[in-house]
Parts: C-alpha cells; sequence; structure tokens
C-alpha cells in the first residue's frame, strides 16, 4: 500500500438561482398595482348595498351616520335634504337632545335595512356647509318621510324651527 493520499478538487456550490433585476420590479410593480386596486374597491367603489353596517361615525367616515339627518355615503358627506331633525351635537334642552339621538338610531336601522337610492335634490346641490343635498329612497317612499311619519323628524320647510 502507498502513502499516497489522493485529493480531488472540490467543486464549487452552484449559486442559488436568483431572479433577474427586471423581475423583481415587475413583482414590486404588480403587487402594488394590486394593493391599490383593493384599495380603490374597498372606498371607492361600494354602494350603500354593498357598504355593509352603517354605523355611528367615527374616525373612518365612509358609512356611517352622524346624526337623524347627515350620513356619509362613500366617503361623501350627505345631507338628508328633504327633512329637519333635532340636534345631539348642540341641543338647546335635553329633550332635543333625547329625541336627536332616537332619530340618529333610526335613521342607522333604515340605512341597514337594505339597498336604497341616494337622489338628487331639487333646486340645490349643495348646503352652506359643503354637505350633499339629497333624498334616501327605498321602493319609492323617502327614508326622510318615515322619519316624519314616525315622529322623529320634521318636513324641511326651508329654515330650522326649534324643537324646545
Amino acid at each position: 500500500m502507498s502513502n499516497v493520499v489522493k485529493f480531488q478538487r472540490r467543486r464549487k456550490p452552484k449559486p442559488p438561482r436568483q431572479m433577474p433585476p427586471w423581475s423583481r420590479r415587475l413583482l414590486i410593480i404588480l403587487g402594488g398595482a394590486a394593493a391599490l386596486l383593493l384599495v380603490w374597491t374597498y372606498f371607492y367603489m361600494t354602494t350603500p348595498a354593498q357598504a355593509g353596517a352603517y354605523s355611528r361615525c367615527g374616525v373612518i367616515r365612509q358609512h356611517c351616520v352622524v346624526d337623524g339627518d347627515t350620513l356619509y355615503v362613500g366617503g361623501q358627506k350627505i345631507r338628508v335634504a328633504d327633512i329637519d331633525t333635532p340636534e345631539i351635537s348642540d341641543p338647546k334642552c335635553s329633550s332635543e337632545k333625547a329625541l336627536g339621538e332616537r332619530a340618529t338610531l333610526r335613521l342607522m336601522e333604515l340605512v341597514n335595512a337594505g339597498p336604497f337610492e341616494v337622489q338628487a335634490w331639487q333646486g340645490r346641490d349643495e348646503d352652506q356647509y359643503g354637505r350633499k343635498l339629497r333624498v334616501l329612497v327605498r321602493d319609492g317612499r323617502s327614508l326622510g318621510d318615515i322619519l316624519v311619519s314616525e315622529g322623529l323628524a320634521r318636513t324641511w320647510s326651508g329654515r330650522r324651527e326649534p324643537w324646545c
């Protein structure tokens, strides 16, 4: 036996297969586009019927109720143009506050009861505060008329009247 040790040349390990730089950029662009599409669809393309439950407005104001005659539909602030309800943010008396709270809860119930249309108000598009003036209609009946019939609102006369 010989005392000769044979050495074999070690093979260099193959580097891990990498994507070409252009394909990584393409994946980043496509991922960003998909994320933007999801955000756009959620915030801007939903209709009231698709939006899910309306609740009291908080930080995110997409589909929520401010008070008995103001709500956000798809991020747009809407003043229900055919009615006036008692104030809840600056009431003149405790009975106005209580009735305003009932009107707010009832408006939430009505908009959550199913799909409704948001129709333009004749004559004016916005009020002095920049809210869109609209009428909410389901099955040919104004949701505002329902609030009036239940004693939670008044038909809009063109000016605010006291509730106390």
